[in-house]
């Protein structure tokens, strides 16, 4: 069946009313990205790469990623043969290519070390880590050790997941038998990791909403097993496409997704199952299944302008769910993300295959933003700048896009944020190719202040960016007041200052130089970025991000041989 696009029949101003009262709060960092670095000549220090992803505001990264992290040493942060070795050996042999074809890239490189990795996060606005700990061919003891290495060296860790999709190496014969055989074989590692930290936040497997019953069978089995020990719930979301390829047809199938498997799929599964006490992670999703190492790269609608639209209206459909602790895409660096026009992959193996170890820092890589990172960042700028969301309704008399059944849903979806740094935001998703006027509200009353809007736009939603110089889809901006108009197939942020935030001031006796502890008056509803730097010429990274109710920051190299400076920011 060929969909054909529903056009609007009205230009009349769609509301966007936005209530103040009672927000619901949003855990800070919320967005963010799958951070896959291990088979490309890419490494995690490239001040060139940091520089880029500054840009994309990512609230968290997830450490190593992929169903390479089935192989993963985090000690030298390379492969091992010994551990593809005993992936073959489980039948688990998807994961035993994959980290096969990662092996010789880590190695000439050097490995991707979590020292590393963690320096990428305080470098690119102070991401929060999400590591995914390999329970396949690592042992309960190493998940401590790496637990004990994270707290004594002052690298936080949001979440400790155990495997990565464990779902897709179970049944008879393979690497689980079950849920429950997963959840069992789990449980030392939990306990493992508790026993180093007992602050970390743990979290096994639900299923994919798009694979079989949609994750309810394996999610069932998992909660059998007792103690239902874990503190979170981590899951991927990848649609399945079937036999469609018309890209009308992909975007109805993708509407659909955003309509049931977002907010819905939290609620009647997700919540159903584990219970209203656990929290949830969705730490790796795209528009569609695909493109891992190994494959052909990911197909469309990924990568595309109506990627962009679709990875941001569902992050933010789920940042309206307080049992949601975080949730984002799949991948920062690759066509769905910031992607290069050399990967330098030969470079890497040739080291590798010649023992010796290359720097790849200085290479041309030729970076630029996909079409879908670009939309993405419009929405992430506003949600990991944000402490709480508020109900926000969108009219009724607004365009329509089609879903695979032959109904439709609203192509307007909105949703509002109170920032942590006096500001007010929002996020609004154009679905259709009608651009539309709109009025916002906020309790009740027509908006009369100027807004700063942020936007993405094309005419074309199967738009890809391929190099820095063919990128036809971008950010711009202009100022504007109501009514706005969004444009046809968009990501819009609309932005205005609620509450103006004086300079934020180190108290001088707390940041002497015998001191451990940084210390400043704070303002009710602001987070503040704590950065530092050795070289007050170079850059600042962000060492922490704390909320108003703390203000003051420890910290441990006070009495390192370089001096270290510090300054507060609000982002």
């Amino acid at each position: 069946m060929l969909v054909h696009p529903v056009f609007a029949l009205t230009t009349s101003n769609l509301t966007i009313a936005v209530v103040t009262s009672n927000p619901t709060p949003l855990n800070q960092s919320f967005a963010g990205f799958a951070t896959d670095l291990v088979n490309y000549g890419l490494e995690s220090h490239n001040t060139n790469f940091q520089q880029k992803a500054v840009r994309l505001s990512p609230g968290w990264l997830r450490y190593p990623t992929g169903i390479q992290s089935d192989g993963f040493a985090w000690t030298n942060g390379e492969i091992l043969t010994s551990m593809i070795n005993a992936l073959t050996a489980s039948n688990a042999t998807s994961a035993a290519q994959s980290c096969q074809m990662a092996y010789l890239p880590l190695l000439g490189k050097g490995g991707l070390p979590f020292t590393n990795f963690s320096s990428l996060a305080e470098n690119v606005g102070g991401s929060k880590i999400i590591v995914c700990v390999n329970g396949f061919t690592d042992t309960p003891q190493s998940a401590s050790n790496f637990a004990i290495f994270a707290l004594t060296n002052h690298i936080p860790v949001a979440a400790w997941e155990l495997c990565n999709e464990p779902y897709n190496f179970s049944g008879a014969g393979n690497f689980f038998l079950n849920g429950q055989d997963y959840a069992s074989r789990m449980y030392p590692y939990y306990q493992a990791i508790k026993g180093a930290n007992p602050n970390a936040v743990v979290s096994v497997f639900f299923g994919n909403p798009d694979t079989g019953d949609g994750g309810v069978g394996w999610d069932a089995s998992v909660t059998k097993f007792t103690p239902n020990y874990w503190d979170a719930v981590s899951y991927h979301h990848y649609p399945r496409t079937g036999s469609y390829t018309n890209f009308s047809n992909l975007m109805a199938l993708d509407n659909g997704e955003l309509l049931t498997n977002s907010t819905d799929y939290v609620t009647n599964v997700l919540m159903a199952c584990a219970g209203t006490n656990v929290s949830f992670l969705l730490s790796e999703s795209d528009p569609v299944e695909g493109g891992g190492v190994g494959g052909s790269g990911p197909a469309l609608p990924s990568m595309s302008l109506y990627g962009g639209i679709y990875c941001a209206e569902l992050v933010m459909r789920l940042s309206s769910c307080p049992q949601m602790l975080f949730a984002g895409t799949y991948q920062l660096f690759n066509q769905n993300g910031i992607f290069a026009t050399n990967q330098d992959r030969n470079a890497v193996v040739a080291a590798a295959t010649n023992n010796y170890v290359t720097n790849t820092d200085g290479f041309n890589f030729g970076f630029y933003y996909s079409a879908q990172v670009v939309g993405e960042s419009v929405a992430y700028w506003a949600i990991n700048r944000s402490a709480a969301v508020y109900g926000t309704t969108v009219g009724t008399n607004g365009p329509s896009v089609p879903l695979l059944n032959g109904s439709n849903m609203p192509a307007i979806y909105a949703q509002a944020y109170q920032g942590n740094n006096g500001k007010r935001y929002v996020l609004i998703t154009n679905k259709g190719s009608n651009a539309q006027p709109a009025m916002i509200m906020q309790d009740g009353t027509n908006l009369t202040t100027d807004f700063l809007e942020t936007y993405v736009t094309g005419n074309d939603p199967s738009a890809t960016n391929t190099s820095p110089t063919l990128s036809p889809i971008f950010e711009q901006s202009q100022m504007t007041n109501n009514p706005v108009t969004i444009p046809q197939y968009s990501v819009v942020r609309l932005e205005w200052q609620d509450f103006a935030v004086p300079a934020p001031v180190l108290s001088a006796a707390a940041a002497s130089q015998g001191s451990h502890v940084l210390e400043w008056p704070g303002l009710t509803n602001v987070v503040y970025n704590v950065d530092f730097t050795t070289n007050l010429l170079g850059t600042w990274a962000t060492a922490g991000k704390i909320a108003d109710t703390q203000t003051h920051f420890s910290f441990t190299d006070y009495n390192s041989n370089n001096p270290i400076f510090y300054r507060l920011t609000v982002p």
